[in-house]
């Protein structure tokens, strides 16, 4: 038995809503420490303990790109209906990507840094083959250039 259309789309944004909220989180967090509030302050206020926000502190330290929008937050807000299929594609399109590459010393070729288009890549269900297409070839020039350094 397959899902209706509408059903399964409702189904899917529930797991887009829920990274989204941590997001959101995350986001909170950052904007209070950097504001110089205690993280026991903090917690009381998000109903968590002060460990929990330590996490959270230690998550932004870790990923500093967690603090800006992203590609994938545009696919989550898609999936979780709070982006129109059009405004996406337009925002997709016209994103300033970057691209991964082997770190610099890496003479092995061993460690690889993503870029924002590696978000795209490994979209897998936040993205249908249509839309893929089209970013690949609004970004065809992009590609090449970062391909060729």
């Amino acid at each position: 038995m397959s899902l209706a259309h509408d059903m399964e789309r409702d189904l899917r944004a529930i797991p887009a809503e829920r990274e989204l909220l941590q997001l959101k989180l995350l986001r909170a967090v950052a904007h209070a420490t950097d504001n110089g509030i205690a993280q026991r302050v903090i917690a009381k206020s998000l109903a968590v303990t002060q460990p929990e926000v330590s996490r959270i502190v230690k998550k932004l330290r870790l990923n500093p790109a967690a603090r800006e929008r992203s590609p994938r937050e545009v696919l989550l807000e898609h999936a979780a209906k709070l982006l129109d299929h059009d405004a996406m594609v337009a925002e997709l399109t016209s994103w300033p990507y970057t691209f991964g590459h082997i770190a610099d010393g890496d003479l092995a070729g061993e460690s690889y840094v993503r870029g924002t288009w590696d978000q795209i890549e490994r979209a897998g269900d936040l993205l249908v083959d249509e839309d893929y297409r089209v970013l690949l070839a609004a970004t065809a020039d992009r590609r090449a250039q970062a391909n060729a350094l």
